[in-house]
């Protein structure tokens, strides 16, 4: 059992801390790490990444410095967890899943997030956790996702949190609350196209199919969904965002619960109605249809 959580605001606003107070309230669906992804407009790469050790650091300043000049850098320190390392670039945008992929192919190395308009924030154990750890700026944006983790399928690995990115469509993260029956067909065949897996999370299978899909049909978030459900066997709910697109999709026999609730300003899905109330006062939230898919552009 996970909690997840989306939002869509009608006008920029502080979406990290929305999504904040929203999985706080379901942190009883995943006390073991949680994560966030928001998409606010910035001028160059910025590229979040966790590492294991100084000697993984070094290599990963060099493969940052072939790609292109290094605007600012920051680390953020272990706190008895993995550290992790932020820089901003100037890199060309083609350039982007190259640089992701070269860094994942290092053991040690994980990008959790890359790209003009995508942040990528997660961290072992409660909420409070990632709130104090990594210091999340106030920035506005419309959109984003999150969720708190119950470890079941895979280690208790900051790198096995949620959202997930992919070097296959790098501005695209999802996140997921269910098992798939089908991880191991789903793995090889991902792997054949080229992507490289960090974890044995059968969330980060969902990332590179999904990312796959995305990369086939040009971007379409929606196409790449119903995709995805007719490909992946189990029971599961996902949301998936990009910088312009936001969407969900649940599995056809409906088992894991999806909500919606919309009011003048905001649209807000997650896993439970209580979420909602960190941010309405009045809610009263309606459930997804089994194999039920929605998309909406931001």
């Amino acid at each position: 059992m996970c909690g997840i959580a989306g939002i869509i605001s009608k006008h920029p606003i502080d979406i990290a801390s929305k999504l904040i107070s929203m999985v706080s309230l379901i942190q009883h669906r995943g006390p073991d790490a949680s994560g966030i992804a928001v998409f606010p407009k910035e001028k160059n790469v910025l590229v979040r990444v966790s590492y294991t050790n100084d000697e993984k650091l070094s290599l990963l300043r060099e493969i940052i410095k072939n790609y292109g000049e290094v605007i600012k850098e920051k680390y953020i320190d272990a706190k008895n967890s993995i550290p992790f390392a932020e820089y901003e670039i100037d890199i060309p945008k083609e350039l982007v899943s190259k640089l992701h992929k070269e860094i994942n192919s290092i053991d040690g190395l994980a990008v959790h997030s890359i790209g003009k308009d995508i942040k990528v924030y997660k961290e072992g154990g409660l909420v409070k956790n990632l709130i104090s750890k990594h210091s999340i700026p106030e920035e506005e944006c419309r959109h984003g996702i999150a969720h708190v983790r119950m470890a079941t399928e895979s280690a208790e690995d900051i790198n096995a949190a949620h959202p997930f990115v992919s070097p296959l469509y790098p501005e695209l993260a999802i996140v997921h609350n269910g098992q798939f029956t089908n991880y191991f067909n789903l793995r090889r065949f991902l792997e054949s196209k080229g992507a490289k897996f960090k974890t044995m999370n059968d969330s980060e299978a969902a990332s590179h199919l999904i990312a796959y899909a995305m990369k086939e049909n040009g971007g379409d978030l929606e196409a790449a969904l119903k995709y995805a459900a007719q490909e992946m066997d189990g029971i599961f709910c996902i949301i998936a965002a990009t910088p312009n697109q936001i969407g969900f999709v649940k599995d056809k026999l409906g088992i894991k619960p999806l909500l919606l609730v919309e009011s003048e300003d905001l649209i807000m899905f997650g896993s439970e109605q209580i979420e909602f109330t960190a941010l309405l006062d009045d809610v009263f939230a309606e459930e997804m249809d089994p194999g039920e898919v929605r998309v909406w552009n931001v």
